[in-house]
């Protein structure tokens, strides 16, 4: 059975760059729904499978694919914030891959917020590792599940759904990021570095 992630802090530990009402309409109904349609989907796989019955196959991992991204990019997401003041820094061996990946420090922090501004509808803005190109990449995700790239693993995830701001924010995402960037918790993105790149 999966489970919704235990936090570090407390809704109002993150006002005012996120208001505590909206974390927990965001966590508390979204997310919670997300794993709950996961758990239930899971489940009648488990019958389909007992059962030898396979007919609704295609419905059922569609389901799969929408809330089990849902489930798994919010679980990243709220991990990978923390209340101010964050004074933490990605590490000097990130920081020297993010200059050779991307050509600059300067070149990353402007395509994240171009790709976080830019993104078409509801989703994500990635950062992470493709072990198979063996390159730090920037993606978008639609929704949960399309443009995924296979073999990808997140160290900073960003939702940018409107569900994710508009009760604080409005129609203002710029802001929404900007405000963001004071929580983001780069110790978390540097740990996830070092489990998948460094020996």
């Amino acid at each position: 059975m999966y489970e919704m992630i235990k936090l570090k802090y407390n809704y109002k530990d993150l006002e005012p760059y996120y208001d505590s009402s909206m974390f927990n309409y965001h966590y508390n109904v979204l997310y919670k729904g997300y794993t709950d349609n996961l758990n239930k989907i899971t489940n009648e796989f488990d019958v389909d499978r007992k059962t030898d019955n396979f007919t609704n196959i295609q419905s059922l991992s569609k389901r799969m694919s929408f809330n089990a991204n849902a489930y798994i990019l919010h679980s990243l997401f709220f991990e990978n914030l923390i209340p101010m003041p964050n004074k933490t820094l990605l590490s000097t061996e990130l920081v020297n891959h993010i200059k050779k990946d991307f050509g600059s420090y300067d070149s990353f922090i402007d395509e994240l917020n171009a790709s976080l501004l830019n993104i078409e509808g509801p989703g994500w803005v990635v950062f992470g590792y493709d072990k198979f190109l063996d390159k730090l990449l920037i993606t978008q995700i639609e929704k949960h599940q399309e443009m995924p790239l296979v073999d990808f693993i997140p160290l900073l995830v960003i939702d940018v759904w409107e569900h994710s701001y508009y009760l604080q924010y409005k129609t203002d995402k710029k802001e929404y990021i900007r405000n963001l960037f004071y929580i983001l918790d780069f110790n978390v993105v540097t740990d996830r570095y070092n489990k998948i790149y460094l020996p």
